[in-house]
């Protein structure tokens, strides 16, 4: 192994050239008042005991995706949701699009695109206060699946 390669620093991809778009219904939104994105899946795993082996081998069974996002209230798409919910007793399902396509990196751009989203904990209706706080709120849920069409491209050094 050559002992001189390093990772160029360049390619750190920064969260901050990212953008994120929210499509309910008919209505694509690019949320630019996002602050945070976060995506996850989280992998379950089962125990299998193993004959002849002291150590329990682990199979993973199923996959659950979920997303939580910071955003400023300067939108009421979500109370949308709500007020449907609420009224329908059926949660308008939404797709949320993330992008990253830092400039200074040399891995390119990567898109993920979460489907049949549904909103999950708090969502803050209203808010008042004496400080001069800005009001944020975190939207957080789970996705039915997800899609990969763009994807970053391992750096020449690996």
């Amino acid at each position: 192994m050559d002992k001189n390669r390093t990772m160029a620093t360049n390619d750190a991809p920064v969260a901050k050239f990212a953008e994120v778009f929210v499509t309910l219904g008919t209505q694509r939104h690019a949320m630019l008042m996002c602050k945070d994105f976060e995506g996850k899946v989280n992998i379950s795993t089962q125990d299998v005991p193993r004959m002849g082996s002291v150590i329990m081998g682990k199979k993973p069974t199923t996959a659950e995706l979920s997303f939580t996002m910071t955003i400023y209230k300067c939108t009421e798409i979500f109370d949308d949701v709500v007020d449907t919910f609420i009224r329908t007793g059926v949660m308008p399902t939404f797709t949320i699009q993330v992008s990253n396509d830092d400039p200074a990196t040399s891995i390119g751009r990567s898109t993920k695109i979460y489907n049949d989203c549904v909103l999950d904990g708090d969502v803050l209706l209203s808010m008042a206060g004496s400080e001069d706080d800005f009001i944020e709120q975190e939207i957080s849920g789970y996705a039915g699946g997800y899609t990969r069409p763009e994807k970053h491209s391992n750096p020449s050094y690996m």
